[in-house]
């Protein structure tokens, strides 16, 4: 058992002085970080762990990466905050002509953000805007933020509760759709997580979208919160085909999946299908707070008049757009070497090979996802059990987290350079629990 007498002392102070619904704490967890550096994570204790999360996947050079640091002294240097719906600065605009020239759109305009949940609050009223419909279609165990614009299109009963009468006919749920991984799961475990065939959901979408209510469809490629679950590439063929056939728009939340998760730049790579607005955040700022919503139709909101209708103290902050700019171009660089293809392949090996042995112990899984966005779902085991897998990595030096509905499925996300040696590491660890 890991020394953490002075992370329960600083987490007596959380208790004291944040609200109680922010921090989870229990006997011995969780740790109080101190630093950081590649994958290894120091606490304030002085112990060391392996970071298989990339910190919600935002740190995708990993820690403390070189890119991150030089840019921000050099950014520094110069300029700290600016003001981003006025006086812009170079580093904003850099980083705006760099979204738009990576991405599959003809002449993406975008609008920038500090979070995640600010990229989809802005793909809304977007939406909004340019249909002239008020209605939002998302899919079961959706996650896109808690404010409350993405609270209406969020797939957990726990985040909306209380905010109903807010909330009420602002959106739809639709069943998520079977792909060839979960085909062959039993009709209970269907039922319990609101899982249907394509057809089907595709029959539900369609009959939405003809009562004409709904501005925009909104998914994740892979549902991130949800237990790392894919859309098939035919499937969202069909979801782009009946938003044009019926005047809506098709959203893509990328916030996760974007800037290598997946393997490639972005989700949509994979599919082969861009979507009407991309939403990214997360590993998009490098560790600093950026987010951004964008795509050609954003080009259709009025010209500013000396008001803006969406924006913030924050907007295009220089730090983190200078930040942003260099990571960007250190992930594309690094997708195109083959050493990266290489460890990608080994660390979707090694999870292979565990979860053989865990299903033994464990009763029967399923590993979801791909790229270096991967999860384990133990679909038998009760809620919570991803928890248990993860504190017990934790014990021996390994930060993962908890996903899927019900806590079942254990999440790894780890930075994009992690190599062969950390994956071997974990590999030990894993074949321990």
């Amino acid at each position: 058992m890991k020394n953490l007498n002075r992370s329960k002392k600083l987490l007596e102070k959380i208790k004291k002085y944040e609200c109680p619904n922010i921090t989870y704490i229990e006997e011995n967890f969780p740790f109080v970080m101190h630093s950081a550096k590649g994958l290894k994570v120091k606490d304030v204790d002085g112990n060391f762990y392996y970071d298989f999360t990339s910190c919600f996947g935002v740190q995708a050079l990993g820690h403390k990466s070189k890119v991150v640091t030089s840019s921000l002294r050099k950014q520094m240097s110069k300029l700290i905050h600016g003001m981003g719906d006025i006086f812009p600065s170079e580093s904003k605009i850099r980083l705006l002509e760099l979204l738009s020239n990576i991405t599959g759109f003809e002449s993406a305009k975008t609008i920038l953000g500090l979070n995640g949940g600010d990229a989809v609050e802005a793909a809304m009223k977007t939406a909004i805007l340019v249909t002239s419909k008020d209605k939002f279609l998302y899919f079961s165990g959706a996650y896109h933020g808690l404010q409350f614009g993405p609270l209406a299109v969020n797939g957990r009963e726990y985040f909306r509760k209380g905010f109903e009468k807010w909330l009420y006919e602002k959106s739809s749920e639709l069943p998520f759709p079977l792909n060839s991984k979960l085909e062959s799961l039993p009709n209970e475990v269907l039922k319990k997580y609101n899982l249907a065939h394509e057809s089907h959901v595709l029959d539900l979408l369609e009959k939405k979208l003809k009562t004409g209510d709904y501005a925009a469809l909104i998914l994740e490629p892979i549902q991130g919160r949800a237990g790392e679950r894919e859309f098939s590439k035919d499937f969202l063929t069909h979801c782009q085909y009946l938003t044009k056939k019926y005047g809506s728009l098709l959203i893509f939340d990328e916030i996760y999946t974007g800037f290598g998760r997946t393997g490639s730049l972005f989700a949509s790579q994979d599919v082969g299908l861009w979507p009407d607005i991309l939403c990214l955040g997360k590993a998009l700022g490098g560790g600093l707070p950026l987010s951004a919503c964008l795509g050609d139709i954003v080009g259709e909101w009025e010209t500013s008049r000396g008001e803006a209708r969406h924006t913030s103290t924050f907007l295009g902050h220089p730090l983190s757009c200078e930040v942003a700019y260099r990571t960007i171009k250190a992930i594309i660089k690094l997708l195109k070497e083959p050493l990266f293809q290489k460890r990608k392949d080994c660390f979707f090996s090694a999870l292979q090979r565990a979860q053989e042995t865990l299903s033994e112990k464990y009763g029967p899984s399923l590993l979801m996802g791909k790229g270096f966005m991967l999860g384990l779902w133990f679909y038998t085991q009760p809620q919570g059990f991803a928890f248990e897998l993860s504190k017990k990595l934790l014990s021996q030096g390994f930060l993962t987290l908890p996903s899927g509905l019900d806590g079942t499925t254990l999440s790894l996300t780890p930075p994009l350079v992690t190599d062969d040696k950390e994956i071997s590491l974990f590999t030990k660890a894993i074949l321990k629990l």
